[in-house]
């Protein structure tokens, strides 16, 4: 190589390192943006975060008995085990923990405890039964399966129905999914029985005028049709014997000379003292945004100088003209609603 083209590649090798120091002199936020380049996918062990994205995009995680999920890992971890053991599921470990308590929450000794769950075993399921201990704990430990359901009770006291009493051990997604905690016992209520008293009761099933004529029942005396009685129904109901699928109709529930209030109590046993309303009424014309052909309601009631009380469950089909009505009512004048364990009727 000659002089020359030896100078010139001294210049050229000069304007290099001389831009190369000054780029990195330019502040980050004033270069050029360059095109990113896509990476390789960091391959984390079955079941972890991924450490490169685990800031950027939190994992999601199932709710029980919520929206699905996808991000969920354990859907993945599910697939897997699936292909591995097809009947996995049915091989969980089940480990339970519970606690009866009164409607004071207050802890109940001696319950009987009844636990049953599905596994491979050749009947299908397992069976067990034990009792709480003097503070109302009991558990279930090192069983295997998939769906647990517990039941209680004790003599004495009422079991109530709207309690949680199935568990699964394997489906993550579904509402009564149940992980184990011994420090977070599953609650169970049961209400001890009180001194009932004798209620007057039945159910009666009238065929109501169609017309909206109103119809008396004298719940004090079988419930009887009578101008005196302590409950009066109406309804506007269909006539056709095939009905449309929507159609007009409606209804009025009354107390004359008392009243009502509606409840969901599943154990109505004490009549509240005030806040009665002397009349309900439900009209459904084909536009209601909340039409339906049929009512179910549940109402304490207040009748009659002095006043007594009672409880109503009502049904009225607007679709035909039949309804039914039962009934529970303290002749005594007592609030309470409780019946007594020799029977509900009273000679009073």
């Amino acid at each position: 190589m000659d002089k020359r083209n030896l100078a010139l590649v001294l210049s050229a090798l000069i304007v290099v390192a001389l831009g190369m120091l000054w780029w990195r002199g330019v502040p980050s936020s004033k270069r050029v943006p360059q095109a990113p380049v896509e990476a390789t996918p960091t391959v984390a062990p079955y079941g972890s975060p991924r450490p490169d994205i685990a800031r950027a995009t939190p994992t999601g995680r199932q709710i029980p008995g919520g929206r699905p999920e996808p991000s969920d890992p354990r859907w993945k971890e599910r697939e897997v085990k699936r292909r591995i053991d097809p009947e996995y599921e049915w091989k969980m470990p089940i480990n339970f923990f519970g606690r009866v308590v009164d409607e004071n929450e207050q802890p109940v000794p001696s319950a009987k405890v009844e636990l049953s769950w599905t596994d491979l075993s050749q009947a299908g399921s397992s069976q067990a039964q034990t009792t709480t201990d003097a503070q109302g704990f009991f558990s279930l430990l090192n069983q295997t399966g998939r769906h647990l359901e517990v039941r209680v009770s004790k003599d004495g006291y009422y079991t109530p129905k709207r309690q949680q009493i199935s568990f699964d051990y394997a489906a993550f997604w579904e509402a009564d999914y149940h992980v184990p905690d011994p420090n977070n016992p599953v609650l169970f209520h049961i209400r001890k029985k009180n001194q009932g008293e004798a209620l007057r009761s039945g159910e009666i099933r009238p065929t109501m005028p169609a017309d909206g004529t109103p119809m008396r029942f004298d719940l004090l005396n079988g419930g009887r049709l009578s101008p005196d009685g302590q409950l009066e129904i109406a309804a506007v109901t269909n006539t056709e014997k095939y009905p449309p699928k929507i159609f007009n109709w409606r209804a009025t529930i009354l107390v004359p000379g008392g009243g009502l209030i509606e409840h969901n109590a599943e154990f109505p046993f004490e009549a509240p003292e005030d806040g009665y309303q002397p009349s309900v009424g439900f009209d459904m014309p084909t536009n209601a945004p909340d039409w339906k052909p049929l009512i179910e309601k549940s109402y304490f009631i207040e009748f009659g100088s002095p006043p007594r009380y009672g409880r109503i469950q009502v049904q009225i089909n607007g679709g035909s003209q039949k309804a039914s009505v039962s009934y529970w009512v303290n002749p005594s004048g007592s609030r309470n609603l409780e019946a007594n364990s020799n029977g509900q009727v009273s000679s009073r």
